[in-house]
């Protein structure tokens, strides 16, 4: 009797084995949640000189096949060749070629040379969140734009990325 039980036992033990290894393989191609991952970014730089308009630094294009919410994130790095006080510029991560000012997801840098002691190599990371987004193709970008007044600068590097996921 101990051994047919030991022999049943070690069967549902193979049964269990060969279900769970069919399983990981019928469903390794499946996507619970879709994820979508994109980016740009270069170490080629680019001068902002724009104050009316924002210039895109870099784009990235993403279809979303169902309701999303995004999360965008920039990296900027600048080299201060400027030579007078308190020139402001202002990057953002988003969906619009040319948004409004102010925005959540917008950070401001305020740049100079007065002192003899002021940063060369600055950064700046704009993070923007995009909820409830419908499925479709969508541009996101990195964007740059001088205030009025403001020296001309170089960006030296920069990055995107973008990480959308569905909502259930």
């Amino acid at each position: 009797m101990a051994t047919i039980q030991k022999v049943m036992q070690m069967k549902r033990h193979i049964l269990m084995a060969a279900l769970m290894l069919t399983a990981t393989f019928v469903f390794s191609s499946m996507s619970f949640a879709g994820t979508v991952v994109e980016g740009c970014g270069d170490n080629k730089p680019i001068t902002i000189t724009h104050s009316a308009d924002w210039q895109t630094l870099c784009f990235q294009t993403v279809t979303l096949s169902s309701k999303s919410h995004c999360v965008v994130s920039g990296s900027v790095a600048l080299k201060n060749t400027v030579s007078g006080v308190h020139n402001e510029y202002r990057f953002t991560a988003d969906n619009d070629f040319n948004p409004v000012t102010g925005k959540k997801a917008e950070r401001m840098l305020d740049v100079s040379q007065s002192s003899g002691v002021d940063p060369i190599d600055l950064s700046v990371s704009p993070l923007n969140d995009m909820r409830n987004l419908a499925a479709g193709t969508y541009k996101f970008r990195l964007l740059g734009r001088k205030e009025p007044g403001a020296e001309n600068i170089d960006v030296t590097a920069y990055t995107l990325g973008i990480v959308c996921n569905d909502i259930p």
